[in-house]
């Protein structure tokens, strides 16, 4: 059975709806701010930031992260043909959260004395199964936490559930809010970039945090033509695999990551001279982007070269377990467009990076969409969004 994608949902620094986020890819422009609105945050601190609502203008009840993850899901099952809430009859659906740090909202601001009540203070990924009985669902609730690359882990797993026939749809992607702990993370290990975030940019000196959600909807082909819905983009299995060499740094030589690369396309059915654009992971981190970009040499050849590369990262910086989500949605949108965004912030290309990273958006031809996302702790995960055959 084909796995597509009938649905996305995304709320970003760069737009709070798909076309708003897409116009952002592809004008490039962004900047991070200072973090000053929360509570012991690191000095110097900053980040790609999503405004904060109009006083009165959002709903009281859930956390940042809880409205920014709701409002997400919900555009995804409407852009799907789905009401949230109302679920058709015998439609079993289930739910995977991709997050890093989860919504450690509550238990901060019952650190530092915004609040005494610690009733679910300590549970920071229970926003899943909120969700889950918002909207309805009466299939598996997973939430996902590989770190960096744990929203496309959820999109994998969200894939193998309808290819499984465990659910007959499932909602999946990821959510990230600025918090104290990944901004203090970040910064201690030496590994933010005091001015943008630059993929493959031979001045770059590491990443800038994020933030956002987004979420697709999954479900089989003949699903989605069964319910008269128009599915943009198909989605593979993925392929995972695990460095396990060290805790934060990426296995120099690429050896994992080019297997998950590999057996993604296998699962998908295509060949790596199938390929025509690549998600990078392109985090801005000096050795990521080298090992990257040595892993999409490896996999495609002299066509390296020639293939476009894109790093939403570059625009809309690292938002931890939320950018495999990301990923998914802006290989959906490339194929449905047929265009490649640019690499925000590329000035001067390093020449350990040499891919095709365009700073101007450029067509793309009819294919497949390869995406990288790779993690803390070794967890690399790639996937395969192509375009819906007739």
């Amino acid at each position: 059975m084909t796995a597509v994608l009938t649905g996305i949902g995304l709320v970003s620094p760069v737009g709070d709806d798909p076309a708003a986020y897409w116009a952002g890819l592809l004008s490039a422009d962004s900047e991070p701010v200072p973090v000053t609105d929360r509570p012991g945050m690191p000095t110097g601190a900053s980040a790609y930031r999503i405004p904060e609502p109009e006083p009165g203008s959002a709903p009281a009840d859930g956390s940042r992260y809880l409205r920014l993850a709701r409002t997400a899901a919900a555009q995804a099952l409407v852009d799907a043909g789905i009401r949230p809430g109302a679920m058709d009859d015998g439609m079993v659906a289930g739910l995977f959260l991709g997050t890093g740090t989860g919504d450690s909202e509550p238990a901060e601001a019952l650190r530092d004395g915004r609040r005494t009540d610690e009733a679910g203070a300590w549970w920071p990924y229970r926003s899943a199964a909120g969700l889950a009985d918002e909207f309805g669902f009466t299939g598996p609730v997973q939430t996902v936490s590989t770190a960096c690359a744990a929203g496309a882990y959820a999109v994998a797993l969200a894939v193998h559930a309808v290819a499984g026939g465990r659910v007959d749809v499932a909602l999946a992607g990821g959510v990230e809010t600025v918090s104290r702990p990944a901004l203090a993370s970040f910064m201690r290990l030496g590994a933010v970039d005091p001015v943008h975030c630059r993929p493959f940019d031979a001045d770059r000196a590491g990443t800038v945090y994020g933030e956002g959600a987004a979420f697709v909807v999954v479900e089989t082909k003949e699903r989605a033509a069964a319910r008269g819905a128009a599915p943009l983009a198909t989605v593979g299995a993925g392929g995972w695999s695990c460095d396990g060499s060290h805790l934060t740094a990426p296995e120099a030589g690429g050896v994992q990551a080019l297997r998950a690369a590999h057996d993604a396309l296998d699962r998908a059915g295509f060949r790596p001279e199938e390929i025509e654009a690549v998600v990078c992971h392109g985090t801005g981190t000096p050795l990521n982007d080298r090992t990257e970009s040595l892993v999409v040499r490896e996999l495609l050849g002299p066509r390296a070269a020639t293939v476009p590369v894109t790093a939403p990262k570059s625009v809309i910086g690292h938002s931890g377990g939320a950018a495999g989500a990301f990923s998914c949605a802006t290989a959906a949108l490339m194929v449905s467009h047929r265009q490649v965004p640019p690499v925000a912030n590329l000035t001067r290309a390093d020449a350990d990076c040499t891919l095709a990273a365009g700073t101007e958006a450029r067509p793309m031809r009819p294919g497949p969409v390869l995406l990288n996302a790779y993690a803390f702790g070794g967890n690399n995960i790639s996937l395969i969004i192509g375009p819906v055959s007739s």
